[in-house]
């Protein structure tokens, strides 16, 4: 299995770049070996996955009473975020004719042992992002982000 991590400007730019690689038919649904989390028509796919863009900072003291805490707003990263699995056939697609281990044998990022990491990085822009603790890298092309899931430390989306 593979797994993909991504941020677009928008679903609609998420969707764009599915259809055109082959994740997602023209009607808008994930191909056989090929999971969305979250999952097409359910609310959470309009919005996508809620990244919080730093830690939470402690809660507040109210000036008035001295007992009662705030509650401190979070702050979400913008774009729309969304995961998605491959596997079986798709997954062997996805690594044809590409090394898949560096010369000591661990294993290559991402980007570098899929057809659509070699695509993104091949046409898009690297850069980076505090993400709490650690700051993640990707590459970004045509409104959608493809995050190096070696990169992303977050507790908000993990596989089962």
């Amino acid at each position: 299995m593979i797994d993909f991590l991504l941020r677009a400007d928008t679903r609609e730019d998420f969707e764009a770049m599915a259809k055109s690689q082959g994740f997602m038919d023209a009607d808008g649904n994930p191909v056989a070996e090929c999971i969305y989390d979250p999952t097409p028509g359910t609310p959470e796919y309009e919005t996508g996955i809620p990244i919080r863009a730093s830690a939470p900072p402690e809660p507040r003291r109210r000036r008035q009473t001295r007992d009662v805490l705030e509650p401190t707003p979070i702050v979400l990263m913008p774009g729309y975020h969304l995961n998605f699995r491959v596997w079986g056939q798709l997954e062997i697609d996805q690594m044809a004719d590409l090394p898949q281990v560096d010369e000591q044998g661990n294993p290559l990022p991402l980007r570098e042992r899929t057809t659509f990491g070699a695509w993104m990085t091949e046409l898009g822009e690297e850069g980076t992002q505090q993400n709490l603790e650690t700051i993640t890298t990707f590459v970004t092309a045509s409104g959608v982000s493809f995050i190096d899931p070696e990169s992303a430390r977050t507790v908000q989306r993990v596989w089962q």
